[in-house]
């Protein structure tokens, strides 16, 4: 049984000579880096002496991983979200939080090889985020070959996220106790960034331009629009609701009777900050995370209904209520969005047909759509952004690029099929399944609405959560064996 979630991570190690080995060994790269820095500078420049910095830091926490080993897997989420805000250079980042962690992640795969084979479900769905990986590269060199152009958005929005997923699914292969680990740090996280939100919406501060965003302020509804430590709301609310679902499945997991507090509040705070981030893709992505989480069971489908009726009820009761508040008024009864969303798609549909196979290039939507007359539907013009990922990639990448996303797509469609067949066998594997379908839900409804794939944050989430559910999956398998005898 786990209790405090706090203890449950730090319990494999001691966090006093973690500390020690970290300021010994991080100290002297920064130390030696900037040294070397120094000299490179007048000799390469300020980008090739970042980038030096870059290399001996991120070598010393290579030290660091192979001396924590499976701890830096769930170190992660957490520091994470205030990690976030280490950006070096401000202006345009080569050093960040994720990069030097995530990138220091490949050690531990490296020294942690894995002995439990794939299913056929994870082994489509690794294969998918691969060539999702080598597609997407391939074309942002051809776009731009500029490390703060779109091999930037490659590299953060794609490659740390495929790094991420690997090492939790590396991590949580051994067994159901692991996962339980991953999902306490991710329920963690998710509630200091819904701190975080509401911080800023009680006290009127923002972080956006810290991390090269701005304050979303949205005239429609009058109020300037939270994005925690993010550059943007859209991946703060989707990383709030993966994180909620994960969160649920700490609490659901855990044996009859044990206690839920922890639990219970830190996914109270993560829909207060999910509400207060005022999008209703992420209202409804919160929604379906828990009808999925507390309604899906195979084979139960009157409970599925019941609790969706219920839910329902309870929507329509609580928009009556607030509906005399101007703010969510405006945002329920807002229909012009929608014909807006209508007609970004045709012109989005219609920028892809002017290169179908290659497409536009990487991060170049906006700047063709400005250079067109916008598609209009019933009056409302289209906006200059895709607001979908489906379209965004398919314009920006044409059928070669959208292809593979598709594949993964289906991949994790069948992902979820093969938890549904191994729910059976226990009740931590049928939690799982309903948990992991919320949390493919909410990042389906956000990538159709919104574009959230060039976003790190919310895919790095989803990549932790997506790939913690793969590696016990295939622990599953492993285990039915014994199981049955």
């Amino acid at each position: 049984m786990i209790g405090n979630p706090i203890r449950t991570i730090a319990q494999p190690f001691s966090v006093g000579r973690v500390l020690a080995s970290w300021f010994a060994v991080i100290v002297t790269a920064i130390i030696a880096g900037a040294l070397a820095a120094g000299r490179a500078d007048a000799a390469l420049g300020k980008t090739p002496a970042l980038l030096l910095l870059a290399v001996l830091v991120g070598g010393a926490f290579l030290g660091v991983f192979l001396y924590l080993g499976p701890t830096a897997v769930l170190i992660w989420p957490v520091a994470a979200t205030g990690g976030y805000l280490l950006q070096i250079p401000r202006s345009h980042a080569v050093i960040t939080f994720d990069r030097v962690w995530i990138g220091g992640l490949l050690a531990y795969v490296a020294v942690n090889p894995r002995r439990t084979p794939r299913t056929a479900a994870t082994r489509l769905l690794a294969f998918a985020l691969l060539w999702l990986v080598v597609s997407f590269g391939a074309r942002s060199v051809a776009t731009s070959f500029s490390l703060y152009g779109p091999v930037r958005t490659w590299i953060d929005a794609i490659v740390l996220p495929a790094i991420l997923f690997i090492a939790c699914e590396r991590y949580c292969l051994v067994n159901a106790d692991r996962m339980r680990r991953l999902a306490g740090s991710l329920m963690i996280a998710g509630g200091v960034l819904g701190a975080i939100g509401i911080a800023e919406r009680i006290w009127g501060f923002e972080l956006a331009t810290l991390t090269g965003g701005s304050v979303r302020y949205d005239a429609n509804i009058d109020t300037t629009r939270i994005s925690g430590p993010y550059p943007a709301p859209e991946p703060y609310a989707l990383s709030l609701a993966i994180c909620f679902a994960a969160t649920l499945y700490w609490i659901l997991s855990r044996k009859r009777g044990s206690g839920y507090g922890w639990g219970i509040a830190l996914a109270s705070v993560q829909v207060t900050a999910i509400a207060l981030a005022l999008f209703r893709a992420g209202w409804i992505a919160a929604i379906l995370v828990a009808i999925a989480s507390f309604g899906y069971r195979p084979g139960r489908f009157g409970r599925t209904f019941a609790l969706t009726g219920l839910v329902a009820v309870l929507a329509v009761a609580a928009t009556t209520q607030l509906e005399s508040n101007k703010t969510v008024a405006s945002r329920v009864n807002n229909t012009s969005n929608i014909n807006g969303r209508l007609a970004t798609y045709k012109e989005g549909f219609e920028i892809f047909r002017t290169a179908p196979t290659f497409g536009i290039g990487v991060n170049k939507y906006n700047s063709v759509a400005q250079a067109r007359s916008p598609e209009v539907v019933q009056g409302v013009p289209a906006v200059n952004w895709p607001h979908s990922s489906y379209f965004g990639l398919l314009a920006e990448q044409g059928a070669v690029g959208f292809f593979p996303l598709l594949l993964l797509s289906y991949a994790v469609w069948r992902l979820l099929a093969a938890l549904r067949a191994a729910s059976f066998r226990s009740r931590e594997a049928t939690v799982l399944l309903a948990t992991v379908t919320g949390a493919v839900l909410a990042y389906l409804i956000m990538s159709l609405t919104l574009t959230m794939l060039p976003y790190e944050a919310s895919n790095t989430f989803f990549a932790a959560f997506l790939g913690g559910a793969c590696g016990r999956l295939d622990s599953l398998e492993r285990e039915a064996p014994k199981t049955a005898s």
